[in-house]
């Protein structure tokens, strides 16, 4: 299966550069393909790609590679937070990151209730919305090499996003639980466990970031380098996921502390990453990809159509919006907007949580059904926004002057 998976990213990347599209884009469209169900499916909504290459229980038994994927890039990001670098930002980073993540919020909750009137699946697609994925937001940066204040912020944003939309996350499962069960909805204990959750995954990231950048201090050679942060981010997937905290904050927390601690790491971790991380980017991707079930798009395309719009438009409109309130230059004002659509990674795994949460059959045939409805619209829509999203994010980057390899691809 991984052979088949690597084939398939090397055909796509080929494609892929010579229509000079971020590898991204093909790398998903390249899972649609082994994932089946662009092949066997018909209108009645039932699929056959159970008998395709890539079935959901060769996906099942893959999601370790999804998990270290996950930790490379959160602690890739954590490595961009250096202190000195964020403040020459400024309070723009914060204005950007919350009209980033309530705007599509709001706009998605709005549409959903006003046209389905359907609370419950308004509040978790809404707050599924406010997530941006960093997988292909921070691939794309490194396949152009791409470096200025548009980059910086970017990463930034694609970082502190996961912890807010984390919490708006959990506030909706809270409240949408207690409207299932016809319980009193317990507001205050529903806020403060997301919190409380998100304080202790960043103290994981951090204790174990403390030492290993204690150990990187005392190697010089990169192979040496490479074994501590691969150690760092197992060791640090493991413990968040065993004790059921965040892996992504943890590993971007344990990056962060290790350049702020010795700032001249940071070079060192982009190095160590640079030969690595492709591969676990394409098989990352692919597997997304492979997730698409192309049959459930005759009966949720109008829902799914408008999670997509509102969605686009509140990232585009609250970013935007955070950028002028933050006072940010003109550049980062004008394309900071459509540099952060990408959500493939962010929405699987909520998708996968909703599944488990309400699947199940705890909350009745309401929640089966909410499950079902919540996992088909979030895997459709997120194959859009992977082809298009990483796209657009070139192109910011390219018009901002950021973007370093566009001649040789």
């Amino acid at each position: 299966y991984l052979a088949e998976a690597f084939i398939v990213a090397y055909i796509t990347r080929q494609i892929t550069v010579k229509l000079k599209v971020p590898s991204v884009s093909g790398y998903v469209m390249g899972g649609a393909v082994l994932g089946g169900s662009l092949f066997f499916w018909h209108p009645g909504g039932r699929s056959f790609s159970e008998q395709w290459l890539f079935n959901r229980e060769v996906l099942s038994e893959m999601i370790v590679i999804t998990q270290i994927t996950l930790g490379i890039i959160a602690m890739t990001i954590g490595a961009e937070l250096e202190w000195k670098a964020l403040r020459k930002l400024g309070n723009s980073i914060i204005y950007i990151t919350l009209f980033g993540a309530f705007v599509p919020f709001v706009f998605v909750v709005f549409i959903t209730v006003l046209i389905w009137k359907n609370i419950s699946l308004a509040l978790i697609l809404g707050a599924v919305a406010s997530a941006t994925a960093p997988a292909a937001t921070v691939a794309v940066i490194q396949q152009y090499k791409a470096k200025g204040p548009l980059t910086s912020t970017i990463i930034a944003v694609v970082g502190l996003d996961d912890a807010v939309s984390f919490v708006i996350f959990a506030f909706a499962m809270a409240i949408t639980k207690g409207m299932l069960r016809n319980e009193t909805i317990d507001i205050v204990r529903g806020l403060l466990s997301p919190i409380a959750e998100i304080i202790i995954s960043i103290m994981i990231g951090s204790f174990c970031g403390f030492f290993a950048a204690r150990l990187l201090v005392t190697t010089k050679d990169t192979e040496s380098g490479i074994l501590i942060l691969g150690t760092l981010i197992l060791l640090v997937s493991g413990l968040a996921s065993q004790f059921n905290f965040s892996a992504l904050l943890a590993n971007m927390a344990s990056g962060a502390v290790i350049v702020n601690v010795h700032p001249y790491l940071k070079k060192r971790i982009r190095l160590s990453f640079v030969a690595i991380s492709p591969i676990f980017y394409a098989l990352f991707f692919i597997l997304g990809g492979a997730y698409l079930d192309i049959s459930s798009v005759a009966i949720i395309w109008k829902i799914g159509l408008a999670f997509f719009v509102c969605r686009t438009l509140g990232k585009i409109t609250g970013a935007t919006l955070g950028a002028i309130l933050g006072r940010s230059m003109q550049n980062i004002r004008k394309w900071i907007g459509i540099s952060l659509l990408p959500q493939v990674g962010a929405a699987v795994a909520l998708a996968l949580v909703v599944e488990q949460e309400f699947g199940m059959g705890d909350y009745g045939r309401v929640g089966v059904e909410l499950a079902r409805n919540v996992f088909n619209i979030l895997l459709v829509t997120t194959i859009f926004t992977e082809i298009i999203g990483p796209y657009l994010t070139k192109l910011s980057l390219i018009k901002a002057g950021e973007a370093r390899e566009i001649a040789r691809l």
